[in-house]
C-alpha cells in the first residue's frame, strides 16, 4: 500500500513540537530524545494469522511512502524478538532494545537521512523464533511499527504495512547454541532483495495479518548502536581476519558463477591447524547460503563474534570479493580517554573499551557471542565501566529493571532471580549466588545514579531473595547445602561447594549488610556480623580460610583440607578477614599470590583463582591497600597476551583457556575502572554529591592523563611526576568540588582550570 504527505499541520505535530521544546529548552533547537518513547499514536501489534507462536517464522513488512521535503521523519518499532529495519535498501536500525518478559521497549529511528523525494521503501524483516534462550525471551511475536513525518502518522502496523512470508529463510535448522535460537541458511536467488529496495515490486501473495494483543511499552532509554562498517583481510586459504574480535552483522559480496553453496564458519581465533573449529565455543558458528547464479550483497541478520571467517564453497563455483561487518556494539563509551607514558597500559585501556563496547549493547552481556545474556555478578564490574566511560547510569537503570519488572519468574523458585536476564530457563537452573549480587549492585547503582525510586521497587525483590536463604540456615547460622548451581569461579573452587561453603556465606554476609544498609535494617547487620564471626572460627586453619565443611555421619560439621585462592579473596573482599586481622595472611597473598605464583607455586595445596572473579577480586583488594604498582604489574602480566591476541579481554586467563572458554567476555573490562581509579587517580565520583575524590600513589609511572564523561561534561586530570612531586591539572564539571586523599611519600601539588 502507497502513502503519500505533502505538509500541512495537526495536533499531533503540534504536540510534538511541544514536547521537543520543553525537552530541549525554550527557544533552544535540538533534536528529539529518540530514547524516551513508550507509547504509539495509533500502530497495533500485529502478526500472521494464528502463527504468532510458529518457531522460527521470518516475516518481511514493507510500506511504500511518499515524501516532498520533508522536515522531520521518524519510525516508532516494537518487536517480540529480532527485527531489521531498511529504508531503499540502506541499513538503518536492527533491534529490539531488550525487556523482562510481558514488556517491550520502544525504538524510535530518525529515517529523515534515508529518504529521497517521491516514492520510499520502508522495510522490515522480523523474525519469531518462539524458542526458550538466554538472548531472546520465548514470547509470541509480533510487530508494531508507525511511520511519522513532520508530526503526522502516515503509515502503521495494523492499517498500513503489507507482509509477505518469502521463505528465503530455512526454518527447519539447528539451533546457534543452547543459549540462543536457531542459525541461518538462505536459500536465495539474485533479486532476492528486490522487496526491500525497489518500490515497484512486484508483490507475491500478501500473509493475512491479525492484531495481537496489546503490549505493556517501555522507554528505550539507552543510546543507539554503533553500525561502523569495517572490513576482513584475506588470509589465504578461505580465511580471513578481523582486525581485532569483532561483533555484529558479517556481510559478504559475492560473485556466483553457478548454483552454489557457500558456508562462511567463524571463530574468536583458530585451531593449530589453522583452520576455524566450528564448535569450538559450544555453538554452530557458521552462516549458509544456497545461491543461484549472480551477484550478491549479503548480510546475516543475526549478530554475531569473530576475529576469522573462513569460507568454504561446498558445491557449485562462486568467488567471495569482500567479507565485512557490520558493527552491533555500544556507541556511548568513546568520550572516556586513557594516556600514560607507558604504552602497555594504554593498549590494556583500549582493549578493554573494546571489550565493554562489544558486550553492554543494552544490557550487560557475559559475551557477545555464544550468549549475549544479562548475567548478574558480571554486571556488577561491567555497570562500574559503563558509568565511567558513558557518565551514566541508563543502561544499569534498564538492567536492574529488567529484574523488577515480572511478577515472578515462572520457571524457578519462588524469591530466586535469574542468574541471567531477560532469558528463559526451563530447566529450572540458577545461581544462588548470583542472585546474592543483584543486591551488592544496588548499593553502588544508588551512589552512581542517585535512583532511590528504583532502589525502593527493589526492596520487595531483596526481602523475598533473604527468605528463600531462610530455610538453607544452619543452627550456626550458615546457608548449608544450598540447591542448583552454587557456583564461585571458574576453578576448583567450584568443587568445595558442598554443604557449608564458606565463600558463599561470605557473600551472604555482603548481601546482608548492604540490604541493611540500603534499608536502615538493624537485624540484618547483626546477622551479617554473626555470619561473619561463624565463618572466622570455623574455616579459618591458621594458614588459609579452608572452603567448606561437610556434614559427617555424627551429624557434625567438619572443615575440610580444601583451600582455594579466590576464598581467601571473598574473605578479604567481604570483610570476614582484614589486613589488620589477619596480617599474616593478607602478607601472604599479597607477596606470594598472583601471577608470580605460577613460576614458582610454594603453595600447591591452594587451587588457583581464574580471571573471573578471583583476579579481579584480587586487585580490588591490592586497590584499597594502595598498591598501584603493583596492579600494573600484575593487569600487565595476566591480560596484556589476550590484548595482543584478539583485542579483546577473555572469561579465562590464558592458561586455563578451554574448549569452551570466550575471548570477548564484558565484566573483563573493569580494568578500564582499575586504571582510572588506581592509576589517573579518580578514586571516586559521587554525582549526587557533586564531588570527585582524588588518591595519587606512585605507581612507577611519569605521565598520566585522563577524561572522565560526567552528565554533558567531564573530569579531566593530568599529572606528571618528578622527584616524588606530584603536579596535576584538574577541570571538574561545573558545581563539583574535590576531596584529596593523603598521599604518603608524595608531594601533590593541584592546578584547577
Amino acid at each position: 500500500m502507497k502513502r503519500s504527505f505533502f505538509g500541512g499541520a495537526s495536533a499531533v505535530l503540534f504536540a510534538t513540537l511541544f514536547v521537543m521544546i520543553l525537552s530541549s529548552g525554550c527557544g533552544r533547537t535540538a533534536k528529539p530524545d529518540l530514547t524516551v518513547y513508550d507509547s504509539f499514536l495509533r500502530a497495533r501489534p500485529v502478526w500472521a494469522e494464528g502463527r504468532e507462536t510458529e518457531k522460527n517464522l521470518t516475516l518481511s513488512f514493507r510500506e511504500v511512502i511518499e515524501t516532498h521535503g520533508a522536515k522531520s521523519a521518524l519510525i516508532r518499532i516494537a518487536a517480540s524478538t529480532d527485527y531489521r529495519l531498511r529504508v531503499n535498501g540502506e541499513f538503518v536500525g536492527h533491534g529490539p532494545c531488550v525487556a523482562a518478559h510481558g514488556f517491550y521497549r520502544v525504538d524510535c529511528y530518525d529515517l529523515k537521512p534515508y529518504l529521497h523525494r517521491g516514492r520510499n521503501v520502508v522495510a522490515l524483516e522480523v523474525a519469531g523464533y518462539n524458542e526458550p534462550s538466554y538472548y531472546l525471551l520465548d514470547q509470541p511475536s509480533f510487530l508494531q511499527a508507525e511511520v511519522e513525518i513532520d508530526g503526522e502518522c502516515i503509515a502503521a502496523t495494523g492499517s498500513e504495512f503489507t507482509a509477505y512470508e518469502l521463505g528465503q529463510r530455512k526454518a527447519d535448522v539447528p539451533r546457534f547454541s543452547i543459549q540462543r535460537p536457531f542459525t541461518e541458511h538462505y536459500i536465495i536467488g539474485p533479486s532476492f532483495d528486490d522487496w526491500a529496495q525497489k518500490a515497484d515490486w512486484q508483490a507475491g501473495e500478501a500473509v493475512e495479518l491479525s492484531v495481537q494483543p496489546e503490549k505493556s511499552l517501555l522507554p528505550r532509554r539507552v543510546a543507539y548502536p554503533d553500525y561502523r562498517v569495517h572490513d576482513a583481510v584475506a588470509q589465504g586459504g578461505g580465511i580471513y581476519k578481523f582486525e581485532c574480535n569483532s561483533s555484529g552483522f558479517l556481510g559478504l559480496y559475492v560473485k556466483v558463477d553457478e548454483p552454489a553453496r557457500l558456508r562462511v564458519s567463524f571463530d574468536e581465533l583458530l585451531g593449530d591447524d589453522g583452520h576455524v573449529h566450528l564448535e569450538r565455543l559450544g555453538c554452530r558458528a557458521y552462516v549458509i547460503y544456497d545461491l543461484q547464479a549472480g551477484e550478491y550483497v549479503l548480510e546475516s541478520f543475526e549478530p554475531y563474534t569473530m576475529q576469522f571467517a573462513e569460507v568454504t564453497v561446498e558445491s557449485g563455483a562462486c568467488e567471495v570479493k569482500r567479507i565485512y561487518m557490520r558493527d552491533y556494539c555500544n556507541a556511548d563509551v568513546h568520550r572516556g580517554t586513557f594516556s600514560s607514558d607507558n604504552a602497555e597500559l594504554d593498549r590494556l585501556f583500549e582493549t578493554a573499551r573494546e571489550t565493554h563496547r562489544q558486550s553492554s549493547l543494552d544490557i550487560f552481556m557475559d559475551t557477545p557471542s555464544r550468549e549475549r545474556a544479562g548475567w548478574l555478578c558480571d554486571s556488577y564490574f561491567s555497570a562500574r565501566v559503563a558509568f565511567d566511560l558513558a557518565g551514566h547510569a541508563k543502561m544499569e537503570k534498564n538492567f536492574i529493571e529488567n529484574f523488577l519488572l515480572p511478577e515472578r519468574f515462572e520457571d524457578i523458585d519462588e524469591g530466586m532471580l535469574p542468574m541471567c536476564y531477560p532469558s528463559d530457563h526451563r530447566d529450572h537452573n540458577y545461581i544462588p549466588n548470583w542472585a546474592m549480587w543483584f543486591v551488592i549492585e544496588l548499593e553502588e547503582y544508588l551512589a552512581r545514579s542517585g535512583d532511590r525510586e528504583t532502589i525502593d521497587r527493589a526492596r520487595k525483590r531483596v526481602y523475598d531473595l533473604i527468605g528463600y536463604f531462610e530455610p538453607y540456615l544452619n543452627e550456626d547460622g550458615l546457608l548449608e547445602k544450598l540447591d542448583k548451581w552454587v557456583f564461585i569461579e571458574w576453578s576448583a573452587a567450584n568443587d568445595y561447594v558442598q554443604d557449608v561453603n564458606y565463600p558463599s556465606n561470605m557473600l551472604y554476609a555482603g548481601m546482608l549488610d548492604v540490604a541493611a544498609r540500603l534499608y536502615d535494617d538493624e537485624a540484618l547487620a547483626g546477622q551479617a556480623a554473626h555470619v561473619r564471626e561463624t565463618i572466622r572460627g570455623q574455616a579459618y586453619d591458621g594458614r588459609f580460610f579452608c572452603d567448606n565443611a561437610v556434614r559427617g555421619e555424627d551429624g557434625e560439621l567438619h572443615r575440610t583440607g580444601n583451600h582455594t585462592e579466590v576464598c581467601q579473596y571473598y574473605a578479604f573482599f567481604f570483610g570476614v578477614a582484614t589486613p589488620e586481622s589477619h596480617p599474616e595472611l593478607w602478607a601472604r597473598l599479597r607477596d606470594e599470590f598472583g601471577p608470580a605464583r605460577k613460576q614458582d607455586n610454594a603453595y600447591p595445596d591452594v587451587a588457583f583463582a581464574n580471571a573471573f572473579i578471583g583476579n579481579y577480586l584480587r586487585l580490588e583488594l591490592l586497590s584499597r591497600e594502595r598498591l598501584s604498582r603493583q596492579i600494573l604489574d600484575e593487569s600487565i602480566a595476566e591480560y596484556l597476551v589476550m590484548a595482543d591476541m584478539t583485542g579483546t579481554l577473555w572469561e579465562n586467563l590464558p592458561s586455563a583457556v578451554h574448549s569452551l572458554a570466550s575471548c570477548n567476555h564484558g565484566f573483563a573490562a573493569h580494568i578500564v575502572h582499575v586504571l582510572y581509579r588506581d592509576v589517573l587517580g579518580v578514586y571516586e565520583v559521587s554525582p549526587t554529591e557533586k564531588r570527585v575524590t582524588l588518591r595519587f600513589t606512585d605507581c612507577g609511572l611519569g605521565r598520566c592523563q585522563g577524561s572522565i564523561p560526567v552528565g554533558d561534561e567531564s573530569i579531566d586530570v593530568e599529572w606528571t611526576l618528578r622527584n616524588d612531586t606530584l603536579d596535576c591539572r584538574l577541570s571538574l564539571p561545573e558545581g563539583y568540588a574535590y576531596d584529596l586523599l593523603p598521599a604518603p611519600g608524595l608531594t601533590v601539588d593541584i592546578t584547577e582550570r
